[in-house]
């Protein structure tokens, strides 16, 4: 049997998408939850995920989706506010500032230490992983800042940390980086397909799993359309939030599982 583990790393961006993840992930068809705490909807959304983490107990893995960049997320900590104010950065500068050496490091640790309080205090429960938005984990100086403000929070047990890469160099550096903080590295696959047939993703479920390592790490985006979706995000995206969601639930999906021999871990 293939242990896999299948998540969702956007809660927290919509009421949508939160509902869907939290229906999926009660049902058993998601076995990780990521919350985006920089969000606006965050304060209001933390509690029916508390609700729903006590519910399933240890069968769905519940962590913070750290967002140092991005639409729909502000800073978390003060001095981040203060320097940049309610914007993010864009991906594309943190790259060029991680390539060129000239990030904000000090106030990126604040900003990770922030995001990771308000996780743990809001939930009252420390998180069982950490990812970073828009795979920005795969640069090793944004790697460093988030293990440093790991440690910072000096959590009971180490998070698992969910790799951005495909396995190869960086995924290997990463892992040893993570082992150096007595952190593990749950290896990344291919996300789920992302149609909005919901026939041509059941077909191509039907093969997807295979090949994967153990435990690796299968992002979805399963959601369900509400007001503020249809204001920030294209059609098809909504589209394809909606397919993977009706898939997610089906019984058939289940099946699919069953055949292939996977588990969701």
């Amino acid at each position: 049997m293939k242990r896999i583990t299948l998540g969702a790393l956007d809660y927290g961006l919509a009421f949508g998408v939160d509902r869907a993840l939290r229906e999926l992930a009660e049902k058993g068809r998601l076995s990780a939850v990521g919350a985006l705490v920089a969000t606006e909807l965050w304060p209001r959304e933390f509690r029916p995920l508390q609700e729903t983490a006590e519910k399933v107990g240890n069968r769905v893995l519940f962590g913070v989706t750290i967002a140092f960049s991005g639409d729909r997320v502000s800073p978390v900590s003060s001095r981040m506010q203060e320097v940049y104010g309610e914007r993010m950065f864009s991906r594309e500068k943190l790259n060029f500032r991680a390539l060129t050496r000239l990030m904000p490091d000090e106030l990126m640790l604040e900003e990770a230490k922030a995001q990771l309080a308000r996780y743990s205090v809001l939930m009252k429960r420390q998180p069982d992983f950490i990812a970073v938005r828009e795979g920005l984990l795969s640069r090793m100086s944004i790697a460093r800042l988030v293990l440093k403000a790991v440690d910072h929070a000096d959590f009971e047990k180490p998070p698992l940390l969910i790799s951005p890469v495909q396995p190869g160099l960086k995924a290997l550096r990463l892992s040893h980086l993570a082992k150096a903080h007595n952190m593990k590295v749950l290896p990344r696959a291919e996300p789920l397909p992302q149609t909005d047939d919901r026939e041509e993703l059941q077909r191509l479920l039907h093969n997807h799993f295979d090949g994967m390592s153990d435990l690796s790490f299968v992002a979805a985006i399963p959601g369900r359309a509400d007001d503020r979706l249809r204001r920030e995000e294209p059609r098809k995206k909504i589209a394809i939030r909606e397919c993977q969601y009706e898939v997610l639930a089906s019984t058939r999906f289940f099946h699919t599982l069953d055949k292939k021999d996977v588990f969701l871990n």
